[in-house]
């Protein structure tokens, strides 16, 4: 169970990752907007090497 809620939070994490680049991409270096929506994409990475870092219960490994 573990491991498909995992799985759906990384999916989760990664579609949100994907959009926010995707209108990042769109936005001029420099702005208030590019600069606050860069800060939620490093966020969000951090989010998923977090969950990446998590050890499994079943194994003890992440």
């Amino acid at each position: 169970m573990f491991a498909i809620e995992r799985g759906a939070q990384l999916a989760a994490l990664r579609e949100l990752h994907q959009t926010r680049s995707n209108t990042l991409t769109n936005m001029p270096p420099g702005s208030r907007s590019h600069t606050r929506l860069l800060e939620e994409c490093e966020a969000i990475s951090d989010e998923i090497e977090s969950v990446l870092c998590q050890p499994s219960p079943r194994t003890g490994t992440a």
